[in-house]
């Protein structure tokens, strides 16, 4: 049983977790993603015809249009619009004079357009591009809470880290077919009723937290089909603690508009890890 102190813990992650999920930039605005393709002007708006980037009812008929150019992305307004640019570091939205190149996400917070309730920014995965649109007025706020299975102790697992020398690199395979290299500092080596398992884990752009792509037979039945993640901090005397209550559904059980990536294959865990969140409801 967990004793109050852990459970409480656990519980203020949940509530953490719910919020960023349900926040106005959470994956639940998500209203829509368009790739681009190089030196192919898209049309951005409410007109927008087949190939362009469609908003909503109520936007502009043209907002205006966007461009990708080598490894760069071209924002270029229309007309009169007035569009809001937040660049990363900048507190608040500033109005928008003129054509603009914008930051990906890709080694850090993107740039974001603002119009209304609108938002868009660009991903990048690998040597492909999208824009994304969200939507702040679809944030829901009155998300129904997420499932879990029971809090348990004895899924909170210390890891020896064996050290790749050098740095093992992984390809991330995501549910849209591209592939992404991410970098791992060593296996995970751990115990679970007696049997050992391993986990790659591999590093974000920041490099501060690693990050764990895992799957395991659950997701036949109670856990999101395509795995689930697991983030752990930095190993500590060559350790590091494991805690599968903290073991997460991806964007993509959230949003159609969302590609994830799928556990490498040593990453397929045969141990049932009956812990952290279940499948969610609409994808039951």
């Amino acid at each position: 049983m967990a004793s109050e102190e852990y459970e409480r813990e656990i519980q203020v992650w949940r509530q953490s977790r719910l919020t960023r999920l349900t926040a106005p930039d959470g994956w639940l605005s998500l209203i829509g993603k368009t790739f681009l393709e190089p030196r192919v002007p898209l049309a951005i708006g409410s007109a927008a015809a087949d190939g362009g980037i469609s908003l909503p009812a109520g936007a502009p008929a043209e907002l205006g249009t966007v461009e990708l150019q080598a490894k760069s992305v071209r924002f270029t307004p229309a007309g009169q619009t007035v569009v809001r640019i937040k660049r990363a570091g900048i507190p608040q939205p500033e109005p928008l004079t003129g054509a603009v190149e914008l930051t990906s996400d890709a080694r850090g917070p993107s740039d974001r357009l603002f119009y209304g309730d609108l938002v868009l920014d660009v991903m990048e995965r690998g040597d492909q591009f999208a824009v994304r649109v969200r939507d702040v007025s679809r944030a829901h706020p009155e998300f129904a809470a997420i499932e879990y299975f029971p809090i348990d102790p004895a899924w909170r697992l210390t890891a020896k880290l064996e050290p790749y020398q050098p740095e093992k690199a992984i390809d991330l395979v995501y549910e849209s077919g591209t592939e992404q290299a991410y970098y791992s500092p060593g296996a995970l080596v751990f115990e679970k009723d007696g049997v050992e398992h391993r986990l790659d884990p591999v590093f974000e752009s920041d490099r501060k937290r690693l990050w764990i792509v895992f799957a395991d037979p659950t997701n036949r039945d109670s856990s999101y089909g395509a795995g689930r993640f697991l983030y752990a901090a930095l190993p500590k005397d060559g350790q590091v603690t494991l805690d599968f209550n903290q073991a997460f559904s991806p964007p993509c059980a959230f949003s159609p508009f969302v590609a994830c990536p799928l556990p490498p294959f040593q990453n397929r865990l045969k141990v049932r890890v009956e812990a952290g969140e279940k499948r969610p409801a609409d994808h039951a």
